[in-house]
C-alpha cells in the first residue's frame, strides 16, 4: 500500500513539473508573438510616413501592390495574436484516451506511440486531437513534426516520459492494456507532435 502511494506521489510531482514546463514555453511563445506583433505595428508606421510617394505609383499597381501588403499585415497580425495556423488545415483525427487530454494540452505529451497498422500520419500535416472519431469537437488542435517506425523493443525512458508516462514499465502496461502482447520485434509507429490550441474537453 505505502509503495502504491509513493508511486502515485511520483507522478503527481510529475505532472506538476512538466505542466510548469510546459507554461513556461507557453508563455515564451506569447512574448514572441507580442514582439513580432509590435515590429509590424511598427512597419505600418513607417509604410504611412512614405505613403506620398506610394500613392504615385497609379491606381493598378497601388491596387495591387497595397492589396497585398495588407494581406501580409493582416495574416502577420493574425498569426501574432496566435488566431490562425498560417492556413493548415485539420488533416484528419488522433484519438486519445480521457487521462491524456491534459497531457496533451499543457504539453506534457509530445509523442504518441501506434500499431504500425492503423496510422498512416504526415509530417507537417495538422490534426484534430478528440476521444471520439464522433465528437463534433476537437479539445486540441496537433501540427505533427515526425513520424518515424521503431520497435518496441527500442522504446526508451525517454520516450515514455515525452508518452506522458513516468517509466517504460508503466508505458509497456499501457499498451497491453490497449494493444495487446509486447513483442520486441513488433514494429510500432512513433507520431511527435506539438499542440497548437488547446480548448475545452471534447
Amino acid at each position: 500500500m505505502k509503495k502504491e502511494s509513493t508511486v502515485e506521489i511520483r507522478k503527481e510531482r510529475y505532472f506538476i513539473l512538466q505542466r510548469l514546463n510546459s507554461l513556461f514555453s507557453m508563455r515564451s511563445s506569447t512574448l514572441t508573438r507580442n514582439i513580432i506583433l509590435f515590429i509590424i505595428s511598427m512597419l505600418m508606421v513607417i509604410g504611412f510616413w512614405g505613403h506620398g510617394q506610394f500613392y504615385q505609383l497609379g491606381a493598378i499597381p497601388l491596387v495591387l501592390l497595397g492589396g497585398g501588403a495588407v494581406f501580409i499585415v493582416l495574416r502577420g497580425i493574425a498569426w501574432a495574436s496566435g488566431s490562425t495556423t498560417l492556413g493548415k488545415h485539420s488533416a484528419g483525427t488522433l484519438l486519445f484516451p480521457p487521462d491524456d487530454v491534459k497531457l496533451v494540452q499543457y504539453g506534457s505529451k509530445t509523442i504518441t506511440i501506434r500499431p504500425l497498422r492503423k496510422t498512416r500520419m504526415r509530417a507537417g500535416s495538422v490534426y484534430d486531437a478528440k476521444l471520439k472519431v464522433t465528437s463534433e469537437k476537437s479539445f486540441a488542435h496537433l501540427l505533427v513534426t515526425d513520424v518515424y517506425r521503431k520497435r518496441l523493443g527500442e522504446l526508451t525512458e525517454e520516450d515514455a516520459e515525452r508518452e506522458g508516462l513516468t517509466s517504460l514499465s508503466e508505458l509497456r502496461k499501457r499498451w497491453e492494456a490497449s494493444y495487446g502482447k509486447w513483442d520486441d520485434d513488433d514494429i510500432i509507429r512513433v507520431i511527435e507532435f506539438r499542440a497548437m490550441t488547446a480548448f475545452g474537453r471534447a
